[in-house]
């Protein structure tokens, strides 16, 4: 069985060694490799001609990551409902020469939080960044029950676009625009969740002062390398709870190994072989 990750700049993802650690652990003949458009031949080559090589090499499906993800979902003949409602695919399936597209980023962030933060309040959750990824974290929000969303973006017109979708998706929700982090009154604030780069080794700092937010709020950060980012390590001098990008993307993962191979992966044994390569990089970054 073969499959790929499809994305830019994708070097130092671990989402091959995950998926191909799974395969082996049960039995399953897997190769997971990368497109990366950042390198030749495939920064010549536009998302559907990388899809139609994936497909006509075989795979049985591919993964979709920034910055693809909304124009994968242009290129499907079927999308999941959940793809539909956020117009974003980040899993691709080839079956009988149609695309499928799902969205496991939705779930991802559902699971992790569930598991992660059970008793959390989300009566009113800020959501900053409403890029691809934003809008599963925003999806699983809303229909984890969250009170009401309010969602802010660099981009005021992204940021509606996305409301706009989401509303359409699920008509009863309260879904706000905040023109930025400070108009959303942040002491009022139940929860915040980082959606942006920002935070990543290429793009320090924080997307929003946590010292603002109440001592009841939580803070969730979707980066998981560095695991710890300026905006957690901050949030977490002032006692805040807080949760790393890590769970995110280890369900996500599970959840795209799944519909790639027909095969329940063990989020156990996934998040011990994250973790094991994330202790490797570190040592190689030393």
């Amino acid at each position: 069985m073969k499959a790929a990750l499809i994305g830019q700049n994708i070097g130092g993802s671990l989402t091959p060694d995950m998926h191909m650690a799974e395969a082996k652990a049960q039995g399953i003949s897997y190769d997971y490799c990368r497109f990366d458009t950042a390198t030749a031949p495939y920064d010549a080559m536009p998302l559907k001609d990388i899809l139609r090589q994936a497909e006509a090499d075989g795979m049985a499906g591919v993964n979709v990551t920034h910055p693809f993800k909304v124009d994968a979902a242009g290129l499907m003949h079927d999308l999941s409902e959940t793809a539909q409602a956020l117009g974003a695919v980040n899993t691709v399936l080839f079956e009988n020469g149609r695309r499928i597209g799902h969205n496991t980023d939705y779930v991802g962030f559902r699971s992790a939080l569930r598991s992660e933060m059970p008793m959390a309040s989300i009566a009113k959750v800020m959501l900053v960044g409403a890029g691809g990824a934003g809008g599963a974290v925003a999806l699983a929000l809303i229909d984890q029950g969250c009170g009401t969303l309010c969602v802010t973006d660099l981009s005021t017109d992204r940021a509606e676009a996305l409301a706009t979708r989401l509303k359409a998706a699920r008509p009863r929700a309260d879904i706000q625009v905040a023109r930025d982090f400070e108009s959303a009154e942040p002491t009022s604030l139940s929860g915040v969740v980082n959606a942006t780069p920002v935070g990543m080794d290429a793009h320090p700092g924080v997307s929003f002062d946590p010292d603002r937010l109440a001592p009841a709020c939580w803070v969730a950060d979707i980066i998981y390398f560095p695991r710890q980012t300026e905006l957690l390590k901050r949030s977490a001098s002032r006692r805040l709870r807080t949760m790393d990008g890590s769970g995110m993307a280890i369900f996500q993962a599970a959840a795209a190994f799944h519909l790639i191979t027909g095969q329940t992966a063990s989020p156990e044994r996934m998040t011990a072989q994250f973790k094991h390569l994330v202790s490797q990089e570190r040592k190689e970054m030393a």
